[in-house]
């Protein structure tokens, strides 16, 4: 691997642990009956509309009651949408600002503006210190780039903006088409594949291991 100078950290998978059955399991608690709603709602495409910014919440939150034939109201819906995170494990929190020190560091995550401003909030309170900023230059939610991984326009976005060298930017995924989707801007890649863990990529200073 050529020397690296930036990384970019999907968020989901390399460092929070996310569930979508939790969110299955809350809408069951609000009544909703019908069989695995999350996935009808991803097949039917609601969840890839918003998380590239083409519906609003309120369009969101209306075509879900439709989809889900149920009465819940916005602040419910968006308490299910958020109730998705499993964990946040103490060395992620560690790690990223350590890594931060080194590279210029920048997180990328397919994630609607619901889910964007609470996981922004539940990094920093859960990691009880300004996670956010303290371990990255800029977060990119998708919604905020009107496009979603693996689309290489939004990694050629983040390139643009920071005017970052591709062949000096690192990019680490949990899932193998996002990492297809930036190689074809020439960033490097790295599919952290089960059980695989970030930590096992970085030396305990923060540097990438040779």
């Amino acid at each position: 691997m050529p020397t690296i100078k930036n990384i970019i950290f999907d968020l989901c998978g390399p460092i929070i642990t996310i569930d979508v059955n939790l969110i299955d399991k809350r809408l069951y608690e609000f009544g909703i009956t019908t069989e695995s709603p999350y996935r009808k709602l991803y097949d039917l495409a609601l969840t890839k509309r918003f998380e590239s910014n083409q519906i609003t919440t309120d369009e969101f939150c209306n075509e879900f009651r439709n989809i889900l034939n149920t009465n819940l109201y916005n602040e419910q819906i968006c308490e299910a949408w958020n109730t998705l995170i499993v964990d946040f494990k103490h060395e992620h929190q560690l790690l990223i600002p350590k890594v931060h020190e080194h590279y210029r560091t920048f997180m990328l995550s397919n994630s609607d503006v619901v889910n964007a401003e609470y996981f922004s909030e539940y990094l920093n309170r859960e990691a009880g210190f300004d996670f956010v900023n303290q371990g990255f230059d800029e977060i990119f939610f998708s919604y905020m780039i009107g496009e979603r991984k693996p689309s290489p326009k939004v990694f050629q976005h983040i390139l643009n903006k920071h005017k970052l060298n591709a062949s000096e930017t690192l990019f680490i995924d949990d899932c193998e088409k996002h990492c297809l989707g930036a190689q074809q801007v020439g960033l490097n890649t790295i599919w952290l594949k089960k059980p695989a863990d970030i930590c096992d990529i970085f030396n305990d200073n923060g540097t990438l291991k040779q």
